[in-house]
């Protein structure tokens, strides 16, 4: 009977023993298994990356403001050609308007000498414009009579155009008498009209 008691007792142990073995080389397999993690990598702290300077553009100098007049580097900019095609020839800034005279005179009234004043003025400004003054008369009296009266109210206006410092030079005189009318009515107001002196200025030195 001891002996079998005994005989438990040592299967007892090994089995004991035998499970604390297994136990061991359970644990030892699951370590093995589970890889250790590797530590991770130090990654250097990224350094900033310098930005380049921009390049700062002058700022386009404008050629236009609202309200503001054009720079002067626009006017000096301006193509000559511009101006030139702009240009208005002299002689047609003014117009040449004729005088007038009573009947069988050839005096000056006011308003003629009125106006030949702005004439003067305007070729005193315009000195490579030359004219030509055409005397002028109604239908009344002679052919002969008219032309001399014509030419006589044509040297009236020049002789004051020289006065006003116009150079004689530049003054042809010519008289038409009552050849050319400008209104060939035959009536006081178209009498009127007739009797001038009419100054053409489309000729040059």
């Amino acid at each position: 009977m001891r002996r079998n008691v005994g005989l438990v007792i040592l299967v007892f142990a090994l089995m004991m023993v035998l499970i604390g073995g297994c136990s061991a080389n359970k644990e030892a397999l699951q370590e093995d298994r589970v890889a250790p993690m590797a530590p991770a990598a130090v990654v250097p702290e990224a350094k900033p990356v310098e930005q380049a300077t921009p390049v700062e553009k002058a700022p386009a100098k404008a050629i236009f403001s609202v309200g503001e007049p054009v720079l002067e580097e626009a006017v000096k900019a301006a193509p000559a050609a511009t101006t030139a095609a702009v240009a208005v020839p002299a002689k047609e800034l003014y117009e040449l308007a004729d005088i007038r005279f009573d009947f069988d005179k050839f005096n000056l009234k006011d308003e003629a000498r009125a106006t030949l004043k702005n004439h003067a003025e305007w070729l005193n400004k315009n000195k490579d414009v030359m004219i030509v003054v055409e005397g002028h008369c109604d239908e009344r009296g002679t052919a002969e009579y008219n032309l001399a009266l014509g030419e006589r109210r044509a040297n009236a206006a020049t002789k004051f155009l020289v006065d006003m410092g116009v150079d004689a030079k530049r003054i042809k005189t010519l008289s038409y008498g009552e050849e050319l009318p400008l209104d060939k009515g035959h009536t006081e107001d178209a009498w009127a009209r007739n009797r001038r002196a009419h100054f053409d200025a489309s000729g040059k030195k």
